[in-house]
């Protein structure tokens, strides 16, 4: 599967956590910064780094941003600067924008000015913290969840050609596959439940999960 290119405008606390995250999972990754100390902090976790006012169009126009997938405006405290980099980034072309605001009223303004998605940090943790909290099984699907990794791969080698049934990756690897996007679009954009009978062809998306071991294990003998 192909890396995608995310843009990352602000490097505070939550942009540098999110670039550090991105970088981890092999995105390609762009930051930009007016602080040149903040910028220097993260430039072994980010493909290119920049130091300008993102909130100046002719910053970010110069950055050529027709390849870029995701921009995310990660301002918490400066709503202003948030509107104008959205707006911005809306303007250039820019067709995934991803923001942040602490209140609804701000999330529906950067809406407005063309954001496709507004990030509500408080609220969203207040509300994951609640059903962790609030109910036994969280934990048990917590403790469950450590050390297994989900990934996606995309379909090459030996399993090219193979039914579902055939390649066994439960019995191989001990990985269970929970959905595919075939290359041909015979599956839609989105991932599909596939049946055992389900033929593998190159370039297909597997979406694999297993443990760290596992998923280390296939992607050695792959």
């Amino acid at each position: 599967m192909k890396a995608r290119r995310v843009l990352v405008i602000g490097v505070g606390r939550f942009g540098e956590a999110l670039l550090e995250t991105l970088w981890r999972e092999g995105a390609e990754t762009i930051a930009i910064d007016a602080d040149p100390a903040q910028v220097q902090r993260v430039k072994d976790r980010a493909s290119a780094t920049f130091v300008g006012d993102a909130t100046d169009p002719r910053v970010l126009g110069a950055l050529e941003l027709g390849h870029i997938d995701v921009a995310v405006v990660t301002f918490g405290e400066d709503f202003e600067a948030s509107v104008l980099c959205t707006n911005s980034l809306k303007t250039l072309g820019v067709k995934e924008i991803v923001a942040r605001a602490p209140t609804e009223r701000q999330a529906q303004i950067l809406r407005a000015v063309g954001a496709s998605r507004v990030v509500q940090i408080e609220q969203e943790m207040g509300r994951r913290l609640g059903s962790e909290l609030g109910l036994e099984v969280a934990a048990d699907l917590i403790d469950f969840a450590h050390g297994y990794r989900v990934v996606p791969w995309a379909a090459n080698g030996q399993l090219v050609g193979k039914t579902l049934a055939d390649a066994d990756l439960r019995k191989r690897y001990e990985i269970n596959v929970l959905g595919v996007r075939a290359a041909d679009g015979s599956t839609g954009t989105k991932l599909a439940l596939p049946r055992p009978d389900y033929v593998i062809r190159k370039g297909d998306t597997l979406m694999l999960v297993g443990t760290e071991d596992a998923i280390s294990r296939f992607e050695r003998s792959d």
